[in-house]
């Protein structure tokens, strides 16, 4: 298990510090489809009464975020810091240029632009009429 941590931490700052600029911005749009597909879960708890229909239609979008290997940056809070305990080469200034700063940043823009503005534009309260 230390390794897989080891090869995650690796992979989740290497790979983008090697792309350079392209790579920071992988790890942002990495960053919004990741929050976007957990926001979205976290609206889809109201597209059923059921409990069954309500996990199931909150597990879809988030199983898409891991499946897909997105970034979301409180998974990283974790994976990084563990893999650099564990003695992977990464250092605490890799972490946060190259994955922690660009995914939180793309986690912010998805939960409330993508979500949060598209439900307050959808939803807002109607000016009542002058009678």
């Amino acid at each position: 298990m230390a390794e897989i941590i080891k090869k995650a931490s690796i992979a989740k700052t290497a790979t983008y510090s090697d792309l350079g600029a392209s790579g920071w911005m992988l790890a942002f749009v990495k960053g919004v489809l990741a929050n976007w597909m957990v926001t979205v879960g976290a609206m889809m708890l109201f597209v059923s009464r059921s409990t069954t229909g309500k996990v199931v239609t909150m597990w879809l979008p988030i199983m898409i975020f891991f499946a897909l290997g997105y970034e979301h940056s409180v998974v990283n809070m974790f994976v990084l810091p563990a893999g650099i305990i564990l003695g992977a080469p990464v250092t605490i200034a890799d972490w946060w240029v190259w994955n922690q700063i660009p995914v939180t940043l793309g986690n912010i823009f998805a939960g409330s632009v993508l979500t949060g503005l598209a439900l307050y534009l959808t939803h807002k309260p109607r000016k009542s009429a002058v009678v």
